[in-house]
């Protein structure tokens, strides 16, 4: 009974050490998303109404660490001469392969009287400011973690 039990103690110990090698590793690629460079590659409005229309964007994530990285969740927020124009947020994972780029998109639905007050705005100042903001969130096991995120706007 007693070699039973030690027998049971490394066997449980083993998988303990590997539930942890496993975790470090995703948490390492999850973490490598904090040096990821992030920019709006294009936009394609779609499906107008009377009230809105929808718009994808395209962002790119270029991956500059020698790991893979992992983004779970992107919350973002445009705005036009400081004006907020419309905010959202993707709910799919998107994988970056070590030393490469990857490219995908979110879509928004975009309210006319958002884009007629940051037109109305630009029309003021006589010209027109744009930037993004954006929060990158990893999953880990002790919960959501986030960091702040630049997305070049050209």
């Amino acid at each position: 009974m007693c070699w039973y039990i030690n027998n049971m103690k490394r066997t449980l110990s083993a998988l303990v050490l590997l539930t942890l090698i496993i975790s470090c590793s995703s948490i390492k690629e999850r973490l490598a998303i904090k040096e990821c460079k992030f920019k709006l590659v294009s936009v394609s409005p779609h499906s107008f109404t009377f009230s809105n229309l929808k718009v994808d964007f395209d962002i790119k994530v270029d991956n500059p660490n020698n790991i893979d990285a992992i983004l779970d969740k992107f919350a973002y927020t445009f705005y036009a001469n400081n004006t907020d124009v419309f905010s959202g947020t993707t709910g799919k994972t998107v994988s970056i392969k070590a030393k490469k780029s990857e490219t995908f998109t979110t879509t928004i639905t975009l309210d006319y009287s958002k884009i007629g007050q940051a037109l109305a705005e630009a029309m003021r100042l006589g010209s027109a400011a744009y930037r993004m903001d954006a929060r990158a969130y990893i999953s880990t096991v002790l919960g959501e973690i986030s960091y702040p995120v630049s997305i070049e706007v050209n």
